[in-house]
Order: structure tokens, then sequence, then C-alpha cells
């Protein structure tokens, strides 16, 4: 099992519907593909947290960096983990809307923070002000 975490730019260009789109497909593919996570975007930008099969996600990122609807990616996290933090999500992929999974999304800040101290600073800052705008 892996967990990879970034956040990147959206192409200007993209359109309200093609985000959508995107959104959809993402969802698709990942309950497809047994990756689990969050997906967010808000003023411009795309906040994700991959988790599933170690070479799975490790190719799904090397997709995900060449991908031209975004740049400007930043990795925050990538560690190898042993249990699933988002294997209850509905579809096994979700998007952050509502009060349900705005906790689900603490809950597994709060498990960062106990078992990746070093890397949770980051992660809980980004995650934080992503939260703020939606």
């Amino acid at each position: 099992m892996r967990t990879i975490t970034y956040v990147s730019t959206a192409d200007p260009s993209l359109s309200v519907e093609t985000i959508h789109v995107l959104l959809q497909s993402a969802e698709k593919n990942n309950l497809k593909n047994q990756i689990n996570g969050i997906f967010i975007f808000s003023e411009g930008n795309f906040f994700q947290i991959l988790e599933g099969e170690e070479s799975i996600i490790q190719y799904l990122f090397e997709k995900i960096k060449k991908d031209p609807r975004h740049y400007d990616i930043i990795k925050l996290l990538d560690k190898e983990t042993s249990v699933h933090s988002f294997n209850n999500y509905k579809s096994s992929f979700t998007v952050i809307q509502d009060g349900t999974e705005v906790n689900k999304l603490y809950k597994f800040l709060k498990t960062e923070k106990q078992n990746n101290p070093d890397s949770f600073n980051s992660v809980s800052y980004l995650t934080q002000k992503f939260m703020s705008l939606i």
C-alpha cells in the first residue's frame, strides 16, 4: 500500500464543466483500480490524497504529473502504508462536499499527526487552506 498527497495549479482555461467531468472520470477509474482518497478543487488549485496498491499509485502519479490540465505539482507526502485511511468512502473516492466528508478528512489528519509527524505539518497546513475555501 502507498499514499501520495499533492497539490497543483489547474490550467486556467478549464471550465467548471471540464472539472466536473475530470472528477467523475477520476472517481470511475479509481473505483476500478481500488484507489481511495480525496480530491478537492478550490480557487484554481487541486489537492489530492491517493491511496492504494503501491505499483498502481506510483503509475497513476506518473500519469498525473504529465496531465496538461494542471501544473506546478508539489508532492507533499509519499509513503508506504499498511492500513486504508479512506476505505469507508462511498465509491472508494470522494470529493469533499459536506460535513461528513470533512470529518473523515480531519480523522485522516489526526491519524497522520500520530503516524507521520514529520510530514503532518505540510499536509495539514495545505488541507486547512483548501478547507477554508470550500
